[in-house]
Formats: C-alpha cells, sequence, structure tokens
C-alpha cells in the first residue's frame, strides 16, 4: 500500500512539472510572434515556480525574452536587459553548451548595453553605479576563463570584446579615482596594467597620483610601492613631462634626493633646451639649498647649489620668457639670497666702525639681490595682469609673486610701487 502512494505521488510530482513546463514554451511561443505582455507574463510564472525555475530551458526562454524586450518601447525604460543578461549568465555558468550561438548573442548585447550604461553613468557623475555596471560587461567578457567568444561568429567578437572589458576594468578605476578611493584605485589598476589595452599613460598616471593620495593619508604605509610603480611608469614613458614630475616629487618625498637630482641632470643633458627641464632642476637645486625647517642645518654646498638653481632658471626663463611662473621662480632665488643676506644684517648689534662697514656691505650686497629679483617678479606680474584673468596654482604663484614685491620695493624706498602692489593684493582678495 505505502509503495503504490508513492508511486501516485511521484506521478503527480511529474505532471506539476509538466504543467508547469508548458509556460516556458508559451513563453517561447509568444517570444516568436512578438506578444511581449503574454511571453512576460508566462516566463514570470514559470521562474519563481519551483518546479521549473533554475532550469536551463527557463533561463534561457527568461533571457531571450528579456533582451529582446530591451527593444520594445513599452519596456525598454525600465531596462529589461539587464535581468535578461543575468539569466543568460547563470546559463552559460550552468550549462556553457546550451544553444550556446543564441545565448552568445543575448551576453554579447547585454555587454554592449552594460558598457554603454557605465559610461552615461560616469558622465552623470554616478562613479557607483558606473562601476556595477561595467563589473557585468567584465563578468560576460571573462565567461569561460575569458574563452567564450574565441569562436562565436568566426572569432570576430572576441577581440572587440578584449578590447571592451579592458575599457570597462579603466573606466572603473576613473571612478573609483572620482570617488577618491585611492587604495581601490591602487588596486584596479595594479590588476589590469599588465594588459597591454590597459597599459597606457593615464592609467600609470591616475595610479601614481592615487600612490601620493594613500601615503599622505597613511603614513607612507605604500611608499616602497609607490617608488616601484613611479620607477615602472618612467620606464615605460621616459619622455612624459607629467611622469618626470610625478617621479620628482615621489623621489623628494621619500627621501631619494640623489637619484633624483642625478636622474634631472641626466635629463638636461639630453635636452638642454627643454624650458620644463631646467625649470624643475633649478626648483631642485634651490629646494636642496634651502631646508623646509628653519631648525635643519643647510648643506654645506648651498651656495653652490643656489648658483646652479639660478643658471638652470636663467635658461628656463631664457628659452620660455613670457612663463610667468619660470620668472617667478627664478625672482625667487634673488629673493632667497637677498632674504640671507638680510638675516645676517640682523644679527649685527654692535655699532663700531667694523660693525657698520660688515653691516653697509652686507646691506649693499641684499638690495643687489633684490633689484635682481625685481625684473623677474615684475615680467611675471606683467604677464599675469595682461591675462585678465589668474586661475588654479597661477593664483598662488601670482600672490606670493606679488607680496614678495610689495616687502622688496618697502625696502627698497619704492613707497609708490609698494602702494600699488597693496591694492592689487587688496583687490585680488589675499
Amino acid at each position: 500500500m505505502k509503495k503504490a502512494l508513492l508511486v501516485v505521488a511521484a506521478v503527480g510530482l511529474t505532471y506539476a512539472g509538466v504543467a508547469q513546463d508548458k509556460y516556458v514554451t508559451s513563453a517561447l511561443t509568444n517570444y516568436n510572434t512578438k506578444s511581449w505582455d503574454d511571453a512576460k507574463a508566462d516566463i514570470d510564472r514559470a521562474a519563481v515556480n519551483p518546479e521549473t525555475k533554475g532550469k536551463p530551458k527557463t533561463l534561457y526562454a527568461k533571457g531571450v525574452i528579456y533582451v529582446a524586450m530591451q527593444q520594445v518601447d513599452k519596456y525598454k525604460a525600465g531596462n529589461p536587459y539587464r535581468e535578461g543578461t543575468q539569466e543568460m549568465i547563470k546559463l552559460a555558468e550552468l550549462k556553457p553548451d546550451y544553444k550556446a550561438e543564441d545565448v552568445n548573442g543575448a551576453l554579447l548585447f547585454g555587454a554592449m548595453m552594460y558598457f554603454n550604461d557605465g559610461i552615461n553613468a560616469y558622465n552623470d557623475k554616478k562613479y557607483a553605479e558606473s562601476i556595477e555596471y561595467m563589473k557585468n560587461a567584465v563578468k560576460i567578457h571573462n565567461l569561460g576563463g575569458g574563452h567564450r567568444f574565441d569562436k562565436f561568429m568566426e572569432g570576430m567578437v572576441s577581440k572587440k570584446l578584449d578590447t571592451m572589458s579592458a575599457s570597462a576594468e579603466t573606466q572603473m578605476a576613473r571612478s573609483a579615482y572620482a570617488m577618491g578611493n585611492s587604495e581601490e584605485v591602487i588596486k584596479m589598476i595594479n590588476s589590469i596594467k599588465t594588459n597591454p589595452i590597459c597599459r597606457t599613460k593615464d592609467n600609470y598616471i591616475i595610479l601614481l597620483e592615487s600612490y601620493e593620495k594613500y601615503d599622505k593619508e597613511n603614513a607612507n604605509k605604500m611608499a616602497a610601492e609607490e617608488l616601484a610603480a613611479t620607477a615602472e611608469a618612467r620606464a615605460a614613458y621616459p619622455d612624459d613631462p607629467n611622469i618626470k614630475n610625478m617621479e620628482m616629487n615621489t623621489l623628494m618625498k621619500n627621501g631619494k634626493t640623489t637619484d633624483l637630482l642625478k636622474k634631472m641632470e641626466d635629463d638636461v643633458a639630453k635636452e638642454p633646451n627643454n624650458a620644463d627641464l631646467n625649470f624643475n632642476l633649478g626648483v631642485l637645486y634651490q629646494t636642496l639649498a634651502t631646508p623646509k625647517d628653519t631648525k635643519e642645518k643647510k648643506p654645506a654646498n648651498a651656495a653652490e647649489l643656489m648658483t646652479k638653481a639660478d643658471v638652470s632658471l636663467s635658461r628656463a626663463v631664457k628659452l620660455a620668457p613670457e612663463n610667468p611662473s619660470y620668472n617667478s621662480a627664478l625672482g625667487s632665488v634673488y629673493y632667497q639670497l637677498a632674504y640671507e643676506y638680510n638675516e645676517q644684517m640682523n644679527l649685527i648689534t654692535g655699532t663700531s666702525t667694523a660693525d657698520n662697514k660688515k653691516y653697509d656691505d652686507l646691506k649693499a650686497k641684499r638690495d643687489a639681490q633684490f633689484n635682481k629679483a625685481m625684473v623677474p617678479y615684475e615680467k611675471a606680474v606683467a604677464v599675469y595682469d595682461a591675462r585678465g584673468k589668474v586661475e588654479g596654482n597661477d593664483q598662488d604663484i601670482y600672490h606670493q609673486t606679488l607680496d614678495c614685491l610689495k616687502q622688496i620695493y618697502s625696502i627698497l624706498n619704492k613707497t609708490d610701487k609698494a602702494k600699488e602692489i597693496a591694492e592689487k593684493l587688496q583687490k585680488s582678495g589675499w
């Protein structure tokens, strides 16, 4: 008796499965006749029923129907392709060979749609959304270990998908960068930079900027990795000025001044007429000669370094006379020397003939340096004023140049000029 009941129960179960399976068949029939409302109703019912849910045929039917609905005006705004594509991804993972050609076509369409939505989300500054869309494009590419589409359409799709996936991963890194998530950017770029498609100058710049930000916020925790990445970027793009500047900052920050100086001197030797290289080298010479910490002793060769700074920056100004930052930097060398003479003057407290002579000698040297500083400083201000509007980092350079000029004019008793500069500073909100 018990056996009979079991048989009846088994038959009933089989019947229920067949009953539910008809909705999958009906859904596909309605799909073929473009009866979208009926197709959707049938497949939605089959997709939630325990007897048909998750089965290859059901996954396939829902996938093709929902992907096709993306091109139906009534449904496209709801982006049904996403739900359909997810069903196709499940099917590809569950049973890779099931109606492979049809599934691949739907997956390719889904990957392109996800990628486009990712780009649009990025442009709309919806960076988290962009990352999620791009993740799906990459996931589709990676099906079958990245080889699912090798033979699809005689292999014509595979390379395009490789490029799209690489672009998606790069876009994910840029979204993370825009969100200020430096640690995530570092992980993303390091995971894709060996891919020739992703090995770009821009990706290296984003990576180095992210290392700089992360180390600044985390006590230089990734200093070794940052140095290695900087060396790698410079080796890949030895002539890129942005990467050169970033290398300079990284080496400087990590106390690798000897290495940095050698690299920069070699660069200038190779390109003596490169104004940027001469400018950077001049700034480095001056920086090495004048430690930020006033308690720190100057290097023994400080005077030599300042002379070299003068030579390099003078060459930069000669090569690019209308560059205000170059002129300002050259002026700062003379201003620094004048300031040092002024400090020595302040140490003289005696009034003897010898003291007075020493004071006057120092004053003459100071004033000579101030007069030298005026020329490039005034040139920098004239260039900035001619622009009409000073923005970004140039604002700081402009204000600092004006402030130094005001002090020079005051010390040299050029009262009218000092007043004129003071008014400019006031108008600029300094």
